[in-house]
């Protein structure tokens, strides 16, 4: 009897908390995230374009990650993080995010989606690099769509 108490227990778990855990949702494949800050790091993954590139002469690295960016600083000894985010920084992912948060509706992906590649482009003709405008994203298309 103990054995089968404790089978059901597992299948229905007792909520002792009297809080409820709030749950973040992305609005373009449904993945739920239990703090904010994982959300946005998944919408950057996966659902906006590279935000950051390595400002170093010849280094074609792109990516959305801030400490991803001071590892290939570090491996391939291109130089000192920038001390001002701007010099690293393609667009600014923050307020795309606040974007997506605000304004939840239909198409709010979509439309914070391409001011992003719009602003990646504005920033590829700033500083002369030609491939952003090939590949907006600046990783496989793949990626930018699946989790």
């Amino acid at each position: 009897m103990a054995r089968f108490f404790h089978a059901e227990a597992l299948k229905h778990p007792l909520h002792v908390s009297t809080f409820e855990q709030k749950t973040f949702i992305c609005v373009a494949c449904g993945k739920s995230a239990g703090r904010q800050q994982e959300l946005d790091r998944h919408y950057q993954s996966f659902h906006l374009p590279s935000w950051i590139f390595c400002p170093y002469p010849g280094c074609q690295w792109r990516g959305n990650r801030v400490d991803e960016f001071q590892a290939h600083l570090g491996q391939q000894k291109c130089g000192e993080q920038p001390a001002q985010e701007q010099e690293y920084q393609i667009y600014n992912v923050k307020m795309v995010l606040d974007w997506i948060k605000s304004l939840q509706g239909n198409g709010v992906l979509s439309t914070a989606q391409n001011i992003a590649v719009d602003a990646v482009k504005e920033r590829a003709l700033e500083l002369g690099e030609q491939e952003w405008l090939k590949n907006p994203w600046g990783r496989s298309h793949k990626k930018a769509h699946h989790d």
